[in-house]
């Protein structure tokens, strides 16, 4: 399957218009007179191009703004139906299915939960809600859909033995093709990327409000994985595999193979945990933990997981200099927010920071949408961003 292919695709769009529209999306609404002063185009041009993104369906006038000298000034915002897109996040253990706005809001969502991606069962899924979703939107919107992207872990089918699927339940991903398989049935393009990088490029388009140009994220899911921030663009390596927190090491060995951090640090072993003491493996992601037993199984989870994330977190301070380390997860916002404070007090417990500028460890924003919605993100700037290298 081909991973991140809209850092390839070139811009189909005029660049002046790319830059108002950015302009609008990092600032919010706009004057004619604001976006020229911030792109240096002239009031000419600037308006002249306004005009004709409002008139494709692009952008939308807002209610004029009355000044105490002048004309009222008119913003300008983009309209959420000018482009759509379809989102899909395979994981291993749900299947979510959005439609985007060009807003970067969730219109429409279907979510669907299994013990295992089994994938004649899971393509099955994904062309039937897809078409779904397509069927109930308008003529109108259905011509303004630009792609579908589709996030999803690498090399699903090495994790059978670890996802407690049958033995040859999940071999078909060794040779699955999805991407192709939806632009066969729905004749649009398909941008593909990994599961941890469509998560991070939610953050760096919908959160990140302390605007941090560079930075490491770091998910925590089924298992954990990561993706890597510059210059406010997801930053994929010349594999498709940057940001593979997950393959990271958490030790030093002289005999045998060190354990590498998904093997500790994801939410795959807390819910063993969770089902070992009688509980409901979902517990963790839908509401606030107050039943003791599972606070206790989350506790000797967050003992075990927080100081490998900071093990990580420390190391990828000194490779990558970076502005901060976001760290995100699955787990409801109170939860991740302990998450966050445990890897904060191990980084700062247990590894040395000489030589390092500093080390900001947060929290993300988005939480277990994330990787939806950075699958839904991904055709529109396929189409739209400004510049995708």
């Amino acid at each position: 399957m081909p991973k991140d292919k809209h850092i390839q695709l070139q811009i189909k769009r005029p660049h002046n218009e790319l830059l108002l529209l950015e302009l609008i999306r990092a600032n919010g609404s706009m004057s004619k007179a604001d976006l020229t002063r911030a792109s240096g185009l002239s009031a000419q041009s600037a308006t002249v191009i306004v005009n004709r993104l409002v008139s494709e369906g692009l952008l939308r006038a807002e209610a004029s703004i009355k000044g105490k000298i002048g004309q009222p000034s008119t913003p300008y915002s983009l309209d959420p139906d000018g482009v759509l897109s379809i989102g899909i996040k395979v994981g291993r253990r749900s299947l979510e299915v959005i439609v985007m706005g060009f807003d970067y809001q969730i219109i429409e969502q279907r979510l669907e939960h299994y013990d295992f991606p089994h994938f004649p069962t899971i393509r099955e899924s994904v062309l039937r809600e897809v078409a779904n979703l397509l069927a109930a939107l308008t003529d109108g919107q259905r011509s303004r859909v630009v792609g579908i992207g589709i996030a999803l872990p690498d090399e699903l089918e090495a994790w059978e033995a670890t996802v407690g699927a049958p033995e040859g339940a999940m071999s078909h991903w060794a040779t699955a093709d999805l991407a192709t398989d939806l632009e066969n049935a729905f004749a649009l393009p398909v941008t593909a990327l990994n599961d941890a990088s469509a998560a991070c490029l939610a953050e760096i388009a919908t959160g990140n409000s302390l605007g941090y140009d560079c930075f490491v994220y770091i998910y925590v899911g089924t298992f954990i994985g990561g993706g890597i921030a510059v210059n406010g663009k997801l930053y994929t390596g010349q594999n498709n595999l940057a940001g593979a927190i997950a393959s990271m090491p958490i030790s030093v060995v002289a005999e045998g193979k060190a354990q590498q951090l998904l093997e500790g640090a994801s939410l795959h072993y807390l819910e063993e945990s969770a089902e070992a003491g009688g509980l409901a493996s979902d517990v963790f992601y839908a509401k606030n933990l107050r039943d003791d037993t599972a606070r206790a199984v989350f506790r000797s989870w967050l003992d075990v997981a927080a100081p490998q994330i900071a093990f990580a977190a420390v190391i990828a301070q000194a490779l990558f200099d970076a502005d901060a380390i976001i760290v995100d997860s699955s787990l409801t916002r109170h939860l991740n927010a302990e998450l966050v404070k445990a890897v904060n007090d191990a980084a700062f417990a247990h590894y040395d920071h000489r030589g390092l500028k500093g080390t900001t460890i947060i929290s993300g924003e988005i939480g277990i949408s994330a990787r939806a919605i950075g699958s839904g993100i991904a055709p529109i700037l396929a189409e739209y961003a400004l510049d995708k290298t």
